[in-house]
Formats: C-alpha cells, sequence, structure tokens
C-alpha cells in the first residue's frame, strides 16, 4: 500500500500510453509574448484586442478538441461543475500531452510561442481561458481585462500587462480597488511539473473556481 503514495509524492512513473498528436490544433500565438515591463501598455492592449477577437473561437476549438479527447463538455456542464470535470479530466491525460523536457529549447510561460512544435501552448492556453470563463459566467462579478496596476508591474508580477480575470473589491483600499486572477498561472506551470505535489494530489482548477465563483476572492 505504500508503493502507490511513495510514487505519488516523489513522482509518478510515466504513462507508457501514446501522447496525443497536436500537429493539427490550431495555434494562436499571442502579438507580444510576454510581462510587465518586457512588454508596452500599447503591445498589452493589442493582446487584449486578440483575446476578445478570438475569444469565442478559440473556445470552439477547444470544445470539440476535449470531447474528441474525453474530456467535459463546456455546454453540459457549468461553473463548478465544468471546472471540477476539467480538473479531474486533467489529472487522468496530462500525461498524453507531449512532454516539456522534449519540446526544442524556448523562453518558458508567459514567454513561450504557441504555435509549430509548441503548439501544445496554445492548448493550455484555452484550457485557461475556458476554466476562466466557467468561472465569469457564473458569477458576473468577474470580467476579463489587463492587469495594468502600478504595483504588479513595480513588483515583476507575472500577470502585469497580461489578460486576467479581474473584479472589484466589495470593501476597497486605498491601494486597490480590484483582484485580478491570472487564470492561466494554474495551467502552465503543471505542464512544466508535472509531478507538483499540489496537482498531483490536489484539485487546484477546482479550488480555484470555487473560490472565485463564491467571491472568496473579492468579498473580505
Amino acid at each position: 500500500m505504500l508503493k502507490p503514495l511513495i510514487e505519488r509524492w516523489l513522482g509518478r512513473p510515466r504513462s507508457t500510453t501514446p501522447t496525443w498528436d497536436l500537429s493539427t490544433y490550431p495555434g494562436n500565438d499571442v502579438p507580444h509574448p510576454g510581462h510587465g515591463q518586457a512588454v508596452t501598455e500599447a503591445q498589452a492592449q493589442q493582446n487584449w484586442a486578440q483575446f476578445q477577437a478570438t475569444l469565442p473561437e478559440r473556445q470552439r476549438v477547444l470544445r470539440d478538441w476535449l470531447v474528441a479527447h474525453g474530456g467535459p463538455d463546456s455546454q453540459a456542464l457549468a461553473g463548478l461543475d465544468y471546472a471540477r470535470a476539467l480538473n479531474a479530466w486533467a489529472k487522468a491525460h496530462w500525461d498524453r500531452l507531449p512532454p516539456f523536457k522534449r519540446l526544442p529549447p524556448h523562453r518558458p510561460w508567459p514567454e513561450c510561442p504557441r504555435s509549430g512544435p509548441f503548439v501544445v501552448y496554445s492548448l493550455l492556453g484555452d484550457l485557461a481561458l475556458s476554466l476562466g470563463e466557467a468561472i465569469r459566467q457564473a458569477n458576473g462579478h468577474w470580467r476579463w481585462g489587463l492587469n495594468l496596476d502600478a504595483v504588479d508591474l513595480a513588483d515583476g508580477m507575472h500577470s502585469a500587462r497580461r489578460v486576467v480575470l479581474l473584479a472589484p473589491l466589495t470593501r476597497p483600499r486605498p491601494e486597490a480597488a480590484e483582484v485580478s486572477i491570472d487564470v492561466e498561472a494554474s495551467v502552465f506551470p503543471p505542464y512544466q511539473y508535472p509531478d507538483d505535489v499540489g496537482f498531483v494530489l490536489l484539485t487546484p482548477w477546482a479550488q480555484l473556481a470555487d473560490d472565485a465563483i463564491s467571491g472568496r476572492y473579492y468579498d473580505f
């Protein structure tokens, strides 16, 4: 009984199941990849414009792909139910993704390319988008937008000048009037570190959705 537990804590042996071929998955490069001071505010606005223009199509692409690969259907499930199902699917099938260590050398997220040999990052971006949409549709307090917070920019936060979920604080403070959720920050790191204990043993996407939908992020 100890062996499965030890394997879960020290790293799971990689599945012998073949990885998915993502060569036909539509890529979606960010016009100006990066964050913070590496991206001008004008470039961030261009990224935001593309995000808005492509959101419906990216949702359709992901839904079709998920249904074809045993994933949850966003038209059949919603809100926390969808987030839980998506998290369960990811934990069961994460090792079917092309391994991070086999990708050509490249800049890490959020600077990473998202097409060609790196198209897996478009899939991850669409998964984050879908999780965020589940949150936004379940709680209208949330909206997509750019994180233009000066403090986050000064602190070099990965979310600075990137598209995130935003919600006004119920009780604004002098230093902050809204809170943000960088959904990609919950989806991309487990790809590079699939044996992360938090991803293996917990359900971080479902917990994120639960906290966001319930209002715990902004009502305190």
